[in-house]
């Protein structure tokens, strides 16, 4: 099966070699016609030996420039800082083709956050979910759940786990401690980066030598019994330079009730007693991190290892039972070389290797569950099979990705970068052991767990195979003009191919304002789990599955009134097809199928604004509305429309730091055959003080969660009728130590 998502592909590519071909000639006549430069009126430019003033005159960077510029630091990329997630290679965020936000270390300690979740929840656009069959918090994104719809890089590394086609059952709890910055792109980023860039990309930039210097040591403890132990190290020998981390945190996690769950209503049908509910969920996690990162000349070497232990929340039957978990380990290791020649030409290859070992051990329904089976095919169940010891299957997989990477920029003129890049990716899943406590066959019940890895594993062993080439082309028509076009083809050996393209133009019209159009398509094909997985009787794939497709509409405007203060606002049109979703089959209760289930119009604004008010006190502040609806124009469910945050950091004392934000979410409505009233709106407000500066090194920071103690709840099925409860007011105390 092949599939594109370019339609009308030559068309569209032929308009866009046009568009190429009449930029490249509009900038000769400009430079032929008029050697002096071309300046909007009080516009800032990208060269980096000036600053612009409140006045309309250029004047080179001195002493005093440099001590004013510290003098008024903000903790925020700004308007011409240069990020490199939207090309691949640095650019102002005012040129870059894409929504951008940037988080630093410093707003990340401010806000007293433990989790790379917690920050996300921060952005415009993102909310951040539970998810009750396996525990996982992840990321809405412009209305939509995007756990294997965002590409997730580590220093530029794509991290993903192939069966599920995301990392955050891996990255929720992600450490915060070592990280230097977070970039994000709101919108497709298929052009540039392939698989999974669907509707956004995150780019985690760890710290490197010189930012941290030495040794830091940071210990803290919070609610739930919940542990968490860092060691950050980074330091210069020569022309190497090391750096890393490591990390233990556990936590028994939040004990909320759950009343009902989904074994309370077959107990109800079937006249049994089964269920263990009303009971707490299970949400304790373990895990262990390392990261080292080493440079020497232009050679880099970037590795990482997890180790993860998961309670599942609820189980993917959102019935409790009395044991469950995941454990993942993760590794990967990447090698690569920076060379620039001439200053023209700069070669970035790379080879990296990847592999996720997991063992789950799954107990889908609990002791003394009965299932009901319909043996002669007439749509009306006939047999009823209790399971003394209730459901469980013991599954171990290994997946490995090994591939390498070519990319090339060659800067044809002065303002103009065209990159060419080929990379090959060889994705490889088998499993090692497969166990269950009933006959796969026949779904008969038995005494013990047994292996039927032979006949009946997991799924079989399977290899993927995925060759991309890329094309961009980055032009600064004028000082104020720039336009970036790009495209890129992938080809899967066991899926078919896509082409995805994007164009964008930025536009700075007027002193320190940019305004950006842009265009992009994506595709997110279907990961192994969807298509291959087979656990009887509750998950089957589907090996017909269609890939998702976007085509994405975004205008933005930026602009900065001065140096304390910057704003935007953004409008996004999103059309997403072939939506795969887990559907309940008609024919068989309890059992749920991956398929393409209609489609999607999700269109919106986001705005945000930043305020410096002096060094160390600044206010921000975002709001998204978002109007997601199905293809029949029906709102699409458990999505806000409206939702953002606002916080506010104090730094009146050296030696005393405060920070309070509070995120705000709207009502969310339900499925159209759900009879439960609509989630109802709520407000969390959080509070962090750090102490510094006092003795030597030394910080220390508590935070409280949800100061207020509101009430409130996620998303659940009508199985679990009052949803998901999430956690009331809860404390971190950490300290840390720099040597």
């Amino acid at each position: 099966m092949t599939f594109n998502l370019l339609h009308n592909k030559k068309g569209v590519w032929k308009h866009l070699v046009i568009l190429s071909f009449t930029c490249h000639l509009f900038i000769f006549f400009t430079v032929f016609f008029d050697s002096s430069t071309i300046l909007a009126e009080g516009t800032e430019t990208t060269r980096k030996a000036e600053i612009l003033h409140d006045h309309d005159e250029y004047i080179p960077c001195t002493d005093t420039c440099l001590t004013d510029a510290q003098i008024t630091e903000t903790i925020w990329y700004v308007f011409n800082e240069e990020v490199t997630i939207a090309t691949r290679h640095e650019t102002p965020i005012s040129k870059a083709p894409g929504i951008i936000t940037v988080i630093t270390a410093e707003e990340i300690k401010n806000s007293g956050y433990r989790t790379f979740t917690e920050i996300l929840k921060t952005i415009p656009g993102f909310e951040i979910l539970k998810k009750g069959d396996l525990g996982m918090s992840i990321p809405v994104i412009r209305g939509v759940q995007s756990e294997n719809r965002v590409r997730v890089m580590v220093n530029g590394h794509f991290t993903i786990n192939p069966a599920r086609g995301g990392i955050f059952e891996m990255f929720d709890d992600f450490p915060v401690e070592n990280i230097k910055r977070i970039e994000i792109i709101r919108g497709p980023g298929s052009a540039v980066y392939g698989e999974n860039a669907f509707l956004g990309v995150i780019n985690i930039v760890t710290k490197d030598a010189k930012d941290t210097d030495g040794v830091r040591v940071s210990s803290g403890y919070g609610s739930y019994d919940t542990y968490d132990e860092n060691i950050t190290f980074g330091k210069t020998f020569g022309k190497l330079e090391l750096s890393g981390m490591v990390r233990y945190r556990q936590t028994d996690g939040f004990d909320g009730i759950i009343e009902s769950d989904t074994q309370t209503l077959m107990d109800n049908a079937f006249s049994t007693s089964a269920s263990l509910s009303p009971r707490s969920v299970y949400d304790g996690r373990q895990e262990y991190n390392m990261e080292l990162k080493a440079k020497y000349d232009d050679f880099y070497l970037n590795g990482w290892y997890t180790n993860k232990r998961a309670d599942t929340f609820i189980g993917p039957q959102y019935a409790l039972t009395d044991v469950s978990f995941f454990e993942i380990d993760y590794v990967f290791g990447e090698i690569g070389y920076k060379k620039t020649y001439e200053d023209k030409l700069t070669i970035r290859p790379r080879i990296y290797y990847d592999q996720f070992d997991a063992d789950n051990h799954i107990k889908s329904l609990p002791d003394g569950t009965t299932l009901p089976f319909d043996t002669d095919g007439d749509g009306v169940s006939d047999t009823f099979t209790t399971y003394p010891n209730g459901i469980t299957q013991r599954l171990k997989v290994i997946e490995r990705i090994a591939g390498t990477e070519l990319p090339f920029d060659y800067e044809l003129f002065d303002g103009n970068i065209f990159t060419l890049g080929v990379e090959y990716r060889l994705v490889n899943q088998s499993p090692k052991s497969a166990s269950y406590n009933f006959d796969p066959d026949t779904l008969e019940p038995l005494d013990s767990m047994q292996s039927f890895t032979d006949t009946y594993p997991f799924f079989e062993e399977h290899t993927r195979r995925i060759l991309s080439f890329y094309l961009q082309d980055t032009w600064d028509i004028t000082d104020t003009l720039n336009f970036t076009v790009g495209i890129r083809h992938d080809r899967y050996s066991d899926f078919g191919e896509a082409t995805s393209p994007r164009a964008g133009l930025s536009w700075a019209f007027m002193k320190n304002a940019s305004l950006k159009f842009l265009y992009g398509e994506a595709f997110r094909a279907p990961n192994f789990l969807e298509m291959f997985t087979l656990i009887k009787p509750s998950i089957q794939g589907n090996e017909d599955l269609d890939p998702e497709q976007i085509r994405t509409y975004e205008v933005g405007l930026t602009y900065q009134f001065n140096k304390h203060i910057t704003s935007s606002i953004n409008y996004f049109n999103n059309d997403i097809k072939d939506l795969i979703v887990l559907r309940t089959l008609p024919t068989a209760q309890g059992t749920t199928r991956y398929e393409n289930y209609g489609d999607a119009h999700i269109q919106g604004i986001e705005t945000e604004t930043k305020i410096d008010i002096t060094k160390g006190n600044y206010v921000f502040m975002n709001y998204t509305f978002q109007n997601p609806e199905d293809n029949d124009g029906n709102d699409m469910p458990f999505v806000a429309q409206h939702f953002g945050n606002f916080g506010v950091n104090t730094h009146y004392w050296k030696y005393i730091n405060t920070n309070l934000s509070t995120f705000v979410s709207g009502r969310r409505s339900r499925e159209d055959d759900d009879t439960r009233s609509n989630l109802p709106s709520y407000a969390l407000l959080n509070l962090s003080v750090t102490g510094k500066d006092f003795f030597k090194t030394m910080e220390v920071q508590g935070t409280v969660y949800n100061l207020l103690d509101k009430d409130y709840s996620d998303p659940g099925p009508t199985s679990i009728p009052n949803d998901l409860p999430r956690p009331g007011r809860t404390f971190f105390v950490g300290l840390s130590y720099q040597f």
